[in-house]
């Protein structure tokens, strides 16, 4: 019995040390698909406010968009579905 209890503990212990890492990510309000921007509408969004787009995709309910900043920095942010504004 000690072992099983053991083991529930050390599981219980490593899943609540992982919280932590996962709180930290930010998710968007919930949209309907038809109110998400288009693509297009996205990357400029991103290219007005100075990134240079690499990659665009859907994450977590957001806009993903990776790229460069102005300095030339490796950059990932998340937009809002519907108003475009930078959440992460």
């Amino acid at each position: 019995m000690k072992p099983i209890l053991a083991s529930l503990t050390l599981a219980f212990l490593a899943a609540a040390a992982t919280q932590p890492a996962h709180a930290d990510r930010m998710r968007c309000a919930p949209v309907p698909a038809g109110q998400w921007m288009a693509i297009e509408k996205v990357i400029a969004k991103a290219e007005a406010l100075g990134y240079t787009v690499r990659e665009t995709k859907k994450d977590d309910g957001c806009w993903k968009v990776k790229g460069f900043d102005r300095n030339g920095a490796k950059v990932s942010i998340y937009l809002d579905p519907a108003s475009g504004e930078i959440v992460r």
